[in-house]
C-alpha cells in the first residue's frame, strides 16, 4: 500500500510539465544541493488510520523552487500552489484508477527559506482513503502455531578476566600535576 501511494504522487511528477525531480524522504534531507528544482517532494512518513476497513492516509507534499531573489518568491509560491492545485485534482481525476478517494478538505502553507538552499514553494496536506486490500482469506496462511524464534548470539563471549600482569588500585585516587602556568 505504501509503495502505491509512492508511485502515484512519483507519476503525477513525472507527467507534470513544470516538474524536473521527485523525491520520497525525510525533510532533513532537504536542501542539500543536490536536488533539481522545481520538485515534488512527498515526505516520509506517511500516516493513516484504519475506519471500519478503510485507511484513511494524510501526506504531506511540497513543490519548491529555488529562486533567484527575494522579489521572485511570491511568485513561485503561486506558481508552486498551482501546480499542487494541479497534482491533487488530477489525483481525484483519476481516483477511480488509483484506488483512492481524495478527502474534500485539505491545506497548503507556503513557504520561503525553506532549508539549507533557502527554497521557497508550498506544502499540501492531503487525506484520502483507501480500501483495506488485504485479502482475509489468506489471512491464516501467514502463520505458523508451532513457531519458535531460532538461536542467534549477538556477540561473541570473551573473557574478561584481567591478565596476570594487570594490578588493579581501587582504593588509591589519581593524583594529576597539571601545569596551569608557563614555566
Amino acid at each position: 500500500m505504501i509503495q502505491s501511494i509512492i508511485d502515484i504522487f512519483g507519476q503525477q511528477a513525472r507527467e507534470h510539465k513544470a516538474i524536473k525531480a521527485f523525491y520520497y524522504n525525510r525533510n532533513y534531507e532537504l536542501g542539500s544541493g543536490r536536488e533539481m528544482h522545481p520538485l515534488l517532494w512527498l515526505e516520509d512518513p506517511v500516516s493513516g488510520d484504519n475506519r471500519d476497513n478503510m485507511f484513511v492516509n494524510s501526506v504531506n507534499f511540497s513543490v519548491l523552487f529555488i529562486p533567484k531573489d527575494s522579489a521572485e518568491v511570491v511568485n513561485l509560491q503561486d506558481i508552486a500552489f498551482s501546480i499542487g492545485l494541479n497534482i491533487i485534482e488530477r489525483i481525484r481525476k483519476h481516483q477511480n484508477e488509483y484506488r483512492i478517494a481524495v478527502q474534500p478538505g485539505w491545506s497548503y502553507t507556503t513557504l520561503r527559506d525553506y532549508y539549507d538552499n533557502n527554497a521557497c514553494g508550498c506544502r499540501f496536506s492531503v487525506d484520502f482513503s483507501q480500501m483495506n486490500m488485504q485479502n482475509l482469506c489468506l489471512i491464516d496462511e501467514q502463520f505458523d502455531e508451532d513457531g519458535t524464534f531460532g538461536e542467534c548470539k549477538v556477540l561473541e563471549d570473551f573473557d574478561v578476566s584481567p591478565s596476570s600482569n594487570c594490578e588493579v588500585f581501587s582504593n588509591k585516587l589519581p593524583v594529576f600535576e597539571l601545569k596551569t602556568k608557563k614555566g
